[in-house]
């Protein structure tokens, strides 16, 4: 396996209540395998680690980093497999992967990144589902993947994300990573009724500079499209007088443990 791939996707939101609202587009992230991030780092010309290109990846962007200053970065690897270790017994880990959007000439914004632990058979065996908001809040959903890694994995929200949202409700998380491919599905109800779809289907390639350019081309990405993407949508539902909830106070714990669906256990 590359040290990095280049994940072309396809993301939508259906919002089903108050009001139905649908966005498509399409996205370009990295499935990186964070043990090689120095390999990852020589992979192409125009993708870094740690530094400024057309995309990169830094460490300083996520986990216990990400509101820590620059004073001491904790590897990400060892984050997730610390977090791994509170809640699995008796297993040995293996690598730790993340999907996540890049940085794009430097700026980025991430509503969610997705770490998959696996086991010393690399089988699946831990998740961590890292939610971002547009304040500058994070929350992570943690939870342990049954053997078969098609867990869906059930928690109450914890974290403001969308202003046209309460914080309120349960969501529904899944990661499939194949060989080929990677889908990602969250589905968000409020008292038992569907409130939000979101679902990101991507395919797997090799990271070079060609990939890296027509990747952005083919997505028409920018810097911080995501964020702008966010802001023209939610204009769109201010117009359609969808109600608005104030930001609350942020959680004070900095991850949630989700438990696996019923029906999976079954």
């Amino acid at each position: 396996m590359n040290a990095c791939c280049l994940v072309r996707s396809g993301i939508i939101h259906t919002r089903h209540q108050p009001a139905t609202h649908v966005l498509e587009r399409r996205g370009l992230s990295v499935w990186l395998d964070l043990d090689h991030l120095s390999e990852a780092d020589g992979q192409a010309s125009l993708f870094s680690v740690g530094k400024w290109n057309l995309l990169s990846f830094d460490e300083r962007d996520y986990g216990p980093n990400f509101a820590a200053g620059r004073k001491y970065v904790e590897p990400l690897a060892q984050y997730a497999r610390r977090l791994a270790q509170l809640h699995l017994r008796d297993c040995s880990l293996g690598r730790v992967c993340l999907l996540t959007f890049p940085r794009i000439m430097g700026a980025a914004f991430n509503p969610i990144s997705v770490y998959l632990c696996y086991d010393g058979d690399d089988r699946p065996v831990f998740a961590i589902y890292e939610v971002r908001n547009t304040f500058g809040d994070m929350h992570s959903y943690v939870g342990a993947v049954e053997e078969g890694g098609s867990s869906v994995h059930e928690v109450e929200k914890m974290l403001h994300v969308s202003p046209f949202f309460p914080v309120k409700g349960e969501y529904r998380l899944k990661l499939r990573a194949a060989a080929e491919t990677i889908n990602l599905l969250i589905d968000y109800s409020i008292e038992k009724r569907p409130a939000l779809t979101a679902s990101l289907r991507g395919e797997k390639s090799p990271l070079t500079s060609c990939s890296i350019l027509a990747g952005l081309i083919w997505a028409r990405l920018f810097p911080m499209r995501p964020l702008v993407s966010i802001h023209t949508e939610a204009l769109k539902l201010w117009r359609k007088k969808v109600p608005f909830f104030a930001r609350p106070a942020p959680p004070a714990a900095s991850w949630s443990v989700a438990t696996i669906r019923k029906r999976d256990k079954e």
